[in-house]
């Protein structure tokens, strides 16, 4: 019989979901504002159901939820219900809204079965630059190189003069992220575009 000794452990795959409370306490707001940002439809929380249904479907596993309909549970002063009837939600990766028609009064979900994806925090990180702020104090270094983007906004418009279009403008710069991590990775085009629309405005302004 072998050894056990000497054998390699595989690691373990990093948390893929995270609470509204573990979210909140790494970007350092209060539960009730990062609910509020998902009951604006710009964050997106899931939870797991059974079998249900909605739409005329059935409906089970991770779903999207109405943050909007659950909101009185992440009151400011912490006095909301510690669950809610889910009546609305979506499939992942569907834009409409269905409504639980089985059962009839919806599903109950507690405040701590409401968790946002791995992927879902770090494009609302990006495209809010919550890292970046961070790192001001002591937080993670930021994912992007946004020094060395605005050193290459500069030197552009020195040697090539304004952009016709934002859209050009922005579509230039996402080929140097891309240059800069041999293809790997790249901002969004909204928060490329965030970035430089101000400079492209003013710049075409005075031109």
């Amino acid at each position: 019989m072998k050894s056990e000794q000497g054998k390699k452990s595989m690691p373990l795959p990093g948390q893929s979901l995270f609470s509204i409370d573990e979210v909140s306490a790494r970007w350092i707001a209060a539960p009730h504002q990062v609910a509020q940002w998902a009951a604006q439809e710009r964050l997106e929380v899931i939870t797991s159901v059974g079998p249900v249904h909605a739409g005329g479907d059935e409906v089970a596993g991770l779903v999207v939820v109405a943050m909007a309909d659950l909101l009185p549970m992440f009151r400011r002063d912490g006095s909301g219900p510690t669950s809610m009837r889910l009546r609305r939600l979506r499939k992942i990766g569907d834009r409409e809204w269905r409504t639980v028609s089985d059962p009839a009064d919806g599903v109950v979900v507690a405040a701590g079965d409401l968790l946002i994806d791995v992927a879902e925090m770090g494009r609302f990180e990006e495209e809010n630059e919550l890292m970046r702020r961070a790192h001001a104090g002591k937080g993670p270094e930021p994912k992007f190189d946004w020094d060395g983007f605005w050193r290459a906004v500069a030197i552009y418009v020195h040697e090539h003069g304004v952009p016709p279009t934002l859209k050009e403008f922005v579509a230039t710069f996402e080929g140097w992220f891309l240059d800069q991590s041999n293809g790997a990775e790249c901002p969004s085009d909204s928060v490329i575009r965030k970035k430089l629309s101000p400079l492209w405005n003013e710049l075409r302004r005075e031109k």
